[in-house]
């Protein structure tokens, strides 16, 4: 293989939503001020497709806090402010992945008054693992008095609990953050859905659920699936499966890990291969449009912006030739899966 070109610089995916304004209707604090578990109305364009709405808060993505859009229309959408949120611009992330660029007019949030020993939260309503940012739960104790707090993370599914806290006395009115990696017993878990359950001074709190999963689909936007030769096993011995898109649909990591190789190839055109984290297993990205934004020996996090569908290379249309590789990798010992399956699932978990 030649060696890699230099990478190019990340793009962040536009959307054509905007948020001109924002608007407590539920649940409000004084003088219209939103508070945790306000329904707030975003008003603008193109807001049908919102899926998840970010609290920026202040500068850098320290404070940023994401919840679900509950409602869409075409000029506005409802969500209910997640506990953390602070005062700020917020942002949309459409159904395709797509990033507003931040509102202009800033939500107002108020502190909660507390109802119980401790306040609690999630950042996000779904995370994967080797994430840039893990799951994390939020958690204040409110009171005069330090406060003893337990924490079990279970699987919702069969009831299993895979970790445990033990974080002693907390001291009162100091937000505090846990954080879950992922893994128990050193293994990456399954996709499903996981909740932390807190004890507070003696006291079991309501569970805060969320969704985790081990990989995510590629594409950041519409897709179809190919078929014949543009499946695995197609032509002359495919190794991967074809998904369509528009040239220029952006393009992340289903999985974290170290890029074995970013480089261009007669057939596969601009392509990178990724190790991934916690499994031995590969996964490869071909026909992008340019070279990848991430070189050889790179370490990527799930999610990361890793190109854009292209045509270069022996392609017929637009598309992402992709490859699933058992441990110990791609061309190392391992073997190419149908990946159609895993594509499916995660296209649907999106």
């Amino acid at each position: 293989m030649p060696a890699p070109p230099a990478a190019s610089a990340p793009v962040v995916a536009s959307s054509p939503a905007a948020v001109a304004r924002l608007d407590c209707v539920q649940a409000c604090g004084t003088a219209g001020a939103s508070r945790a578990g306000s329904l707030l109305r975003l008003r603008g364009k193109a807001l049908a497709q919102a899926d998840e709405v970010v609290f920026m808060g202040a500068p850098g993505d320290g404070d940023d806090v994401i919840a679900e859009a509950l409602v869409g229309r075409k000029t506005s959408a409802d969500v209910r402010v997640p506990m953390g949120a602070v005062s700020g611009p917020v942002a949309v992330v459409d159904s395709e992945g797509a990033l507003t660029a931040p509102s202009v007019a800033p939500v107002l949030v108020e502190a909660t008054p507390p109802t119980g020993p401790v306040s609690l939260g999630v950042r996000a309503p779904t995370f994967f693992y080797d994430a840039a940012k893990p799951a994390t739960l939020g958690y204040t104790v409110h009171g005069a008095a330090p406060v003893p707090v337990t924490v079990d993370l279970a699987r919702v599914d069969d009831g299993a609990v895979i970790a445990h806290w033990d974080l002693g006395a907390v001291a009162p009115e100091a937000p505090q953050q846990l954080t879950w990696n992922g893994l128990a017993n050193r293994k990456v878990q399954r996709t499903g859905r996981y909740e932390f359950r807190v004890v507070a001074g003696g006291v079991a709190q309501p569970p805060v659920a969320f969704e985790f999963a081990r990989d995510r689909f590629p594409i950041l936007g519409k897709a179809t699936f190919g078929t014949g030769t543009a499946a695995f096993g197609g032509g002359r011995g495919h190794q991967g499966h074809d998904v369509f898109a528009a040239c220029g649909t952006p393009l992340v990591a289903a999985h974290g890990g170290v890029v074995k190789v970013a480089g261009y190839h007669g057939r596969a055109g601009h392509y990178l291969v990724i190790d991934n984290e916690g499994t031995g297993t590969d996964y490869a990205y071909m026909h992008l449009r340019e070279a990848p934004l991430i070189q050889t020996g790179a370490r990527v996090y799930t999610g990361q912006p890793i190109g854009f569908v292209g045509d270069s290379g022996h392609a017929h249309g637009c598309h992402l030739h992709f490859e699933a590789w058992t441990a110990p990798g791609w061309y190392s010992g391992g073997r190419p899966l149908d990946p159609l399956p895993l594509l499916r699932a995660w296209a649907e978990a999106s």
